[in-house]
């Protein structure tokens, strides 16, 4: 199923009203494995922050920043940084499924809207 690897969207953070996303950051801590692609985004635009990325290019101790991952450090892209949302931020698998690895997903966020709110999924 999605969220296990499979082929899909899984949500990452449920959003409500209106944020600002000061900071996104997914961070690889396990490699990831299997001849899929991954997208980040959100409903209705899958590749708002980063576009697909073939899993095997990212690994343990990577930040996965745009489809270039980067280990040991590096500056966070303005695609994800200081984007307002409104719909559920989400990973979308394509080709095929992913059969291992493990990222995390950091979020720094301003509400603006009295029920602006995000929410791990």
């Amino acid at each position: 199923a999605a969220g296990v690897g499979a082929i899909g969207s899984v949500a990452i953070f449920t959003v409500t009203g209106e944020v600002l996303v000061n900071r996104l950051v997914p961070y690889c801590s396990e490699n990831l494995a299997g001849a899929a692609t991954i997208a980040l985004g959100v409903t209705g635009s899958t590749s708002l922050f980063i576009a697909a990325t073939t899993v095997t290019d990212i690994d343990n101790g990577e930040f996965w920043l745009n489809t270039v991952p980067s280990p040991n450090g590096t500056s966070i892209p303005a695609a994800l940084t200081d984007v307002v949302i409104t719909d559920n931020i989400l990973c979308t698998v394509a080709g095929a499924n992913v059969t291992d690895g493990t990222l995390r997903f950091d979020i720094s966020f301003l509400a603006l809207s009295s029920d602006g709110a995000v929410t791990a999924a």
